[in-house]
């Protein structure tokens, strides 16, 4: 039964043959009734299976044969289908018009994809007039969360926080009070250790804090989601080099043009949404759990 569902999951691998010029006998791999499996058929499939799993099919007679009782199952079970008129179903007409629109909307976006390729001059440009962007700094940190049990969450948090900051900067071991005092489980576990912090994780105005930090030194408590962070600088303020970073950028830079281009079509087509009706769909739903 396992093996039946997985072969319905896998998909119809082939269709019906309705090429006018039949293939010749010594071509044919296995007559299904009126229909078959060509030896050219079989090649197509392999070809669309991953390097590793085309070598192990191939990889003996008996692999191979393995592979082509699959696609005999899933043949038979398609044409049991035609017969018993599943494919004439309101249900499975819709879900073939639903493929085949994201069918031929994910071909349109692999040729654009080709069409908006960048050249290494242009990647490396970006990188030249952006190296602030991808500035990092390995940072360790103490999370104070609010107790919401308190009268005053924010208040007494930040009191916390600020006597943990202070007993840090005047040389108390940051990776004990992260033990001791980090609200943060992840960090708590590698005695505050964060790893890499990038560029744009907070604020504006944080950044420009956290990025002029000398190795050893710590900020003040300061507000984020949910509580108060302290940072940490184990190292100086680094810059990847442009080999580490040019794959980030080419997608970035890819992505904004495809985005343009659709928001180009989007115009073009006139595309209006109605906010207010999305509304009710959204309070109908709610009101429905």
């Amino acid at each position: 039964m396992k093996t039946v569902i997985l072969i319905i999951l896998a998909g119809l691998m082939f269709g019906c043959n309705e090429n006018d010029k039949s293939p010749s006998e010594t071509e044919i791999l296995v007559e299904i009734g009126p229909d078959y499996i060509t030896k050219d058929d079989l090649n197509k499939e392999l070809n669309k299976l991953s390097y590793k799993q085309k070598s192990i099919y191939t990889s003996s007679p008996e692999k191979l044969n393995e592979y082509l009782q699959t696609q005999i199952n899933e043949k038979v079970l398609y044409n049991e289908a035609l017969r018993r008129g599943i494919h004439n179903r309101e249900e499975i007409q819709n879900d073939l018009e639903n493929y085949e629109r994201k069918l031929i909307a994910k071909t349109l976006g692999k040729e654009l994809l080709q069409e908006l390729e960048l050249s290494q001059e242009e990647i490396k440009e970006y990188y030249d007039e952006n190296r602030r962007d991808y500035e990092r700094i390995d940072i360790s940190k103490i999370f104070v969360r609010l107790d919401m049990k308190e009268e005053n969450p924010k208040d007494s948090a930040l009191k916390k926080a600020a006597l943990i900051a202070e007993r840090a900067q005047s040389g108390g071991s940051f990776e004990e009070l992260a033990i001791e005092f980090s609200d943060d489980p992840v960090s708590k576990k590698k005695s505050g250790k964060a790893g890499y912090l990038n560029r744009g994780r907070f604020s504006q105005d944080m950044d420009e804090i956290i990025f002029t930090l000398n190795k050893g030194d710590i900020t003040k408590p300061f507000e984020v989601d949910g509580g108060y962070l302290i940072i940490k600088a184990n190292k100086e303020v680094e810059l990847p080099t442009y080999d580490q970073v040019e794959r980030n950028i080419r997608s970035k830079l890819i992505n904004q043009r495809l985005l343009n281009y659709i928001n180009s079509l989007r115009k073009e087509w006139e595309v209006r949404v109605y906010e207010d009706r999305l509304e009710e769909i959204s309070k109908s739903e709610s009101n429905q759990k």
